[in-house]
């Protein structure tokens, strides 16, 4: 008889060609998944109501991402064990109460544009300054920037293609030229590696998502500024949102199938609406 864990290796393919919703998962989602999965059985040797209950139990509410993850990775991994009849499928129903929800308000931080200088005036090398240029000024998330390869920007045409984007998906971004020349300047310096990724560090490895969001806390402390890949996203939006760039604009270039979405990616601050206010007719 199997076990629940000898599924894992079928819900991992189900998940990267898209026969559990019917649209591939991201490489992102399924190392998040496979993690919390391997982490729920390492304590439990089914998936259960009363299982899934004491692992709830074992993490601390204040870590609603961490719960919320094992819920989501266990719910998802549900759908296999009710296809091939080792769950019942009110399972998904019945567990449905235990869904974490953040008890605390989200902390979500932004970068103003002034912060957005100092840490351009701190960084000493080119990486640094494209890296903070270039999510400033496009609103990429960090694993589509970590994807990037030279071949993506067009120089020319002022064009960038996120090739690996959420879903599968792909866009085009345009690019001032503040990003052209922080790119130019960036290229000559960036070492060779077979990886063809764009974004190499000085230890000659491509950097990912963590790389990327380690270097950019250490430049933040440097310049005593908070600040996040995602901050630096919302920073797109906030910015372009308060000089009167269309929302809808900026929903395409962030990616997002939900202009609702981008509406609260706006960090607008009160002291921003009064000193625009006054400048209304």
């Amino acid at each position: 008889m199997k076990k629940h864990a000898d599924y894992l290796p079928y819900w991992k393919d189900a998940m990267a060609y898209g026969l559990l919703t019917g649209r591939p998962f991201s490489p992102t989602t399924i190392k998040v998944y496979e993690y919390y999965s391997n982490w729920y059985f390492e304590r439990f040797e089914e998936v259960s109501i009363s299982n899934l209950k004491q692992a709830l139990i074992q993490v601390p509410v204040v870590h609603q991402t961490k719960r919320l993850k094992i819920y989501q990775a266990i719910l998802c991994f549900s759908q296999v064990l009710i296809e091939n009849d080792e769950l019942p499928k009110e399972f998904i129903i019945e567990v449905k109460p235990f869904r974490p929800k953040q008890h605390l308000p989200t902390k979500r931080i932004t970068v103003e544009e002034t912060n957005v200088q100092k840490l351009l005036e701190v960084a000493d090398n080119e990486l640094d300054r494209f890296l903070v240029v270039l999510l400033a000024n496009t609103g990429l998330r960090v694993t589509e920037a970590a994807n990037l390869v030279p071949e993506d920007i067009d120089v020319e045409k002022k064009v960038l293609c996120v090739q690996l984007a959420k879903w599968g998906k792909s866009r085009r971004l345009g690019l001032i030229q503040e990003v052209i020349d922080a790119y130019k300047a960036y290229l000559p310096k960036r070492p060779l590696h077979d990886s063809n990724r764009l974004f190499i560090n000085s230890l000659n490895k491509p950097m990912d998502r963590y790389g990327i969001r380690v270097r950019l806390k250490k430049l933040g402390v440097k310049a005593k500024v908070d600040v996040t890949p995602h901050a630096l996203r919302r920073a797109f939006v906030t910015i372009n949102a308060n000089k009167g760039r269309p929302l809808p604009m900026l929903q395409i270039a962030c990616g997002h199938s939900d202009i609702t979405t981008t509406r609260s990616y706006c960090l607008t601050t009160e002291d921003e609406t009064i000193e625009a206010m006054k400048q209304w007719r």
